[in-house]
Parts: structure tokens; sequence; C-alpha cells
């Protein structure tokens, strides 16, 4: 289908614009599976299906959709809005599968006949059908020409080619590359991954009108000349919108472009956010504290089963001690469920962990996979040590020897250390140098956009992880 280029660039939209629109109509679709869950019910019941019954029912008309929203979480995270038919599909089988379960939890510890159950299944239903209906037209329409970002970038070196490469990979169906301008005559003609290079500065502007740009990518790293800054300010001028390079790799991918980074980045990034963060902090420390509490008491319900598993597969201690860096490079103690035989590092040196270690008990695979083995941790939380949500807490040893191979590493050590995190959801465990390298993006992503919501967010992946057995 061919699409004039004025009406694409028109109707493209932004990501936040995008999982607004997403959010709406997932909670217009499960608002009307639980009106239609409701009737159903009276049906069942032979009632009218009127005021008399709606009085006695109608927090369900909360409560249903409420749930619902909660367990679709996932599918908002900027980088991943289902936008295939297939993801649609994953994320409503998904989201349903969890409120089954969810379902026979509440079943075996509420009270006897205090559940609908004829209403929660057919709420369950009609949810996934609305739901679906309603991804799989969303699917469809963003997936069109209509609605794909035509890009521009400016700047054909290093920083160019990885942006094109992170849109592909990332946002295949969301952005077309058209094409690149650089004023080094040796690039002209040339392709970065199919998109070809249109020239210098000059042909920016007649590029932006013939192809029908809607936004332009800066992927220059260091001084824009004048030139080319004047090409921009005209583009500009005409209502373009403009992103450097590293604002939209964050965008698209979560992460931040550890390789184009300023010096004074950490700084910069820090700053900006203290000047909000008093009352984030004070949330996030009573937040800590009420979650440890909480942690502990289910510890010591669970802490004779786990004991007793671990003690009949290996001998040794039940309890792990480990001494690890918290903020400010503050050395402590960290408790967790022993998962590895009892003379795992025999020779006193320390070793990587991988998830194929031989070191690793069975018991002490499944308490991994389950997060279970992290429990003691808790302790650690309502101590203020650690956080609910923050970089993984690293070892001395390894720290020492990060810090020399990777830049901004030490960057991890200006907030408390967490139970788990923007890292830890969306990559797993790191055992080389190159993994280290790759989850601080993630870190360093958190540490610029840390919020309650993405706090939210990360503890909510955190059960899916759980839940699927994906802990490392």
């Amino acid at each position: 289908m061919i699409v004039p280029h004025a009406l694409r660039s028109r109707w493209s939209l932004g990501l936040a614009e995008r999982r607004g629109l997403l959010v709406l109509g997932d909670a217009v679709a499960a608002v009307l599976a639980a009106v239609l869950a409701l009737w159903l019910w009276a049906l069942t019941a032979r009632e009218p299906f009127a005021t008399e019954f709606l009085q006695t029912r109608w927090p369900w008309l909360v409560v249903f959709p409420a749930v619902w929203l909660a367990l679709n979480l996932g599918a908002y995270d900027h980088a991943r809005l289902p936008e295939q038919p297939a993801d649609a599909f994953r994320d409503t089988l998904t989201a349903a599968a969890l409120a089954f379960g969810l379902y026979l939890v509440l079943f075996f510890l509420a009270p006897r006949d205090s559940l609908p159950r004829l209403a929660i299944f057919y709420y369950l239903v009609a949810a996934v059908v609305f739901g679906l209906a309603w991804r799989l037209t969303y699917a469809r329409v963003f997936s069109s020409p209509y609605f794909q970002k035509r890009v521009l970038v400016v700047g054909a070196g290093w920083a160019g080619r990885e942006i094109v490469a992170a849109l592909e990979q990332f946002q295949a169906g969301r952005y077309r590359v058209v094409g690149l301008i650089d004023d080094d005559p040796r690039k002209a003609g040339h392709r970065v991954h199919e998109a070809p290079v249109l020239g210098g500065h000059a042909s920016l502007l007649p590029a932006v009108q013939q192809l029908g740009v809607s936004e332009i990518v800066l992927a220059i790293h260091g001084e824009i000349r004048g030139a080319t800054f004047q090409a921009l300010l005209d583009c500009r001028a005409r209502g373009l919108s403009i992103i450097r390079m590293t604002s939209l790799y964050e965008q698209i991918s979560g992460r931040v472009p550890l390789e184009h980074l300023d010096p004074d980045w950490v700084v910069a990034a820090y700053m900006d956010q203290n000047r909000i963060r008093l009352l984030y902090q004070l949330i996030k420390r009573a937040v800590d504290v009420a979650a440890g509490a909480a942690g502990l008491l289910a510890l010591a319900a669970l802490f004779p089963l786990i004991a007793l598993a671990i003690r009949l597969e290996s001998p040794g201690p039940v309890l792990y001690r480990q001494t690890r860096l918290g903020q400010g490079g503050r050395p402590f103690t960290l408790y967790k469920f022993r998962s590895m035989v009892a003379d795992a590092e025999a020779d006193g040196r320390a070793r990587w962990a991988s998830r194929d270690d031989a070191r690793i008990t069975r018991v002490g695979a499944l308490l991994r996979r389950t997060r279970l083995d992290e429990m003691p941790q808790f302790w650690n939380v309502f101590l203020g040590e650690m956080s609910l949500v923050g970089p993984r807490p690293e070892r001395p040893e390894f720290t020492a020897d990060l810090e020399r191979e990777i830049p901004f590493y030490r960057a991890r050590l200006i907030v408390k250390p967490g139970l788990t995190g923007w890292a830890q959801v969306n990559y797993g465990y790191a055992n080389t140098v190159a993994d280290a390298a790759l989850k601080l993006q993630w870190d360093l992503y958190y540490l610029k956009h840390r919020s309650l919501w993405l706090d939210f967010l990360i503890l909510w992946r955190t059960v899916g992880v759980m839940l699927r057995l994906q802990g490392t």
C-alpha cells in the first residue's frame, strides 16, 4: 500500500502517545468484560440485571478491571508495546494465566464461598476475548505505514550506525530510517543497514521535504558545525522534531548508550534527579521498611521448609553470607539461602556464577529460578543497606576489576543496591565483563529515570520472572 509522505508524517505518534492509547483501549475492554461478566452472573443466578443486583456486586466492576490492567502492566513497557499479532497473543494469554494462578491462590486462602467462581470465569473469558480483539486491532493499525515514523539521521559515523541498528532491532515496525546526512564526502552514496547516505548538510532540508521525514535524529558526537546547525534550525522552524541519538536510544531500548556518554553525564543526571528526589526518597524508604518487615514474616514461615530441603541435599550452612558493596561503596554483609555446595570457593578465589554452574545444587537451582534464595535479603532491606529496587549489589573483588574495564561502572554505587532492579528483569545474570557492561546500560537508565512508577514496574515484572521460573 502506497501512503503519501505527508499523511505518514501527520499520523506518526510518539511512544508515550501509543502507550496511552493502548492503556485506554485495555481499560475500555476490561470494563466491558466486567459488565458482561456481571450480566452473565445475573443470568445464571436468575436475577434481573438491575439496580438491586448491582448494589451488592458493583465493587467487582472496579476490582475485575483493576486486577486485569495490573496483570497487563508489563505490556506497557516503552520498549515492547505489543504492535505485532504474536505480541498481542503472548501478552493477553500471559495475563490470563497469571490471573488464573492468582485466583487459585486466593481460592485456597479465602473463606469458603467468599469468591464468585462463575463470575470470575466469565470475566476471564470475556477479558481475553475483548482484550485480544483490541490488541490485534491495535497491532494491525500501528503496524501500518500510516503510523510509521520516517526518520532522517544526521551523522553517519559510529553513533549514526548504532542508532540505525538499534531502531531495526527494537522498533522496526514503528520507525523507518529513510536516510542519513553526513558532511564527509567519502560517505556519500554508501548505505548503513539499507539506509542511504544522502549527502551533506545542504541535502538536509530537501531530503526532509522530499521523503516526508517526521523526525530528525542528531547522531553527531561532539561539536556541530555552523552550517549543519543552521540547517537543523531551518528544519526545526518548519515544525520537525529533533532528538539526540542518546535520548532516542534510551526511549526505544530502556538502556543508556554507554559509549556515547560525556564524562560529566553521571554528575548531570544525578543532580537533575536530586531536585525532585526528597519526597521520592521518603516514600521509597517507607516502602522498603514495610516490605522488609512483610518479607521477614514470610521468611519466618518458609524458613523451616527451605532449610530442610537445603540440608537434605548437601551438608553445610543454610544461610550464605557474603560481603557486597552498598551505596557510596560501603561494604555490608548480604544474606542468601545457600544455593551452591558448601565449598564452592574452597581456594578463596572469587568466581563468576553461570546459569549451568556445576556448583549449584538441585534445590539451589529451584531457589534461584524462583528467586527464593534472595529472601533473607529482606533483612538487608529492613536495615537500610539495600532497597527493594536498585542495581544488583556486587562483590568488592569483581567491582575493582570492572571499574578498570568499564567506564562509569562506579556510578552504580550512587544509589542503594536492590533486591531486584531494571537490569535484573531485562537481562539476568552477568558472568563476563561484556555482560556486566551491557547490564550497566540498564543500571544507568535506572539511575537517570528512577521514579515510583519505574520502581513499581520493576517489582511487577519481577513477580512475572518468579512465576515463570526465569530467575538466575
